[in-house]
């Protein structure tokens, strides 16, 4: 079964392979920041921080969202913010094996 860890807590969860990150988290009590939960307005955007080849490649639209961020983020926050961070939409993402997150505020 894979674990989610949030990195800067001490949360570790259990979740069912396949399941949509958000969904699992929220079903076992953790709330992540959200919005629409649609994968449109990118307010679920975690960092993936340990294991982004454990979460199924992003979708059209997620792949989308996560460009438009990244363009913003570069424009508020500079490059450095986002370079090397690997930004994915946690009402998408689906978890295939062990992975670590970080809620981007």
């Amino acid at each position: 079964m894979p674990r989610v860890s949030i990195t800067d807590t001490a949360k570790t969860f259990e979740v069912n392979e396949g399941e949509i990150l958000y969904d699992a988290l929220y079903e076992r009590g953790e709330v992540l920041p959200h919005g629409c939960l649609s994968g449109s307005c990118g307010a679920c955007r975690v960092e993936v921080t340990t294991g982004k080849e454990h979460l199924q490649p992003p979708g059209v639209i997620e792949q989308n969202t996560i460009d438009a961020l990244k363009d913003e983020f570069r424009e508020q926050r500079g490059e450095d913010f986002i370079k090397n961070k690997e930004i994915r939409l946690s009402c998408r993402a689906k978890v295939i094996g062990d992975v670590s997150i970080l809620p981007i505020k």
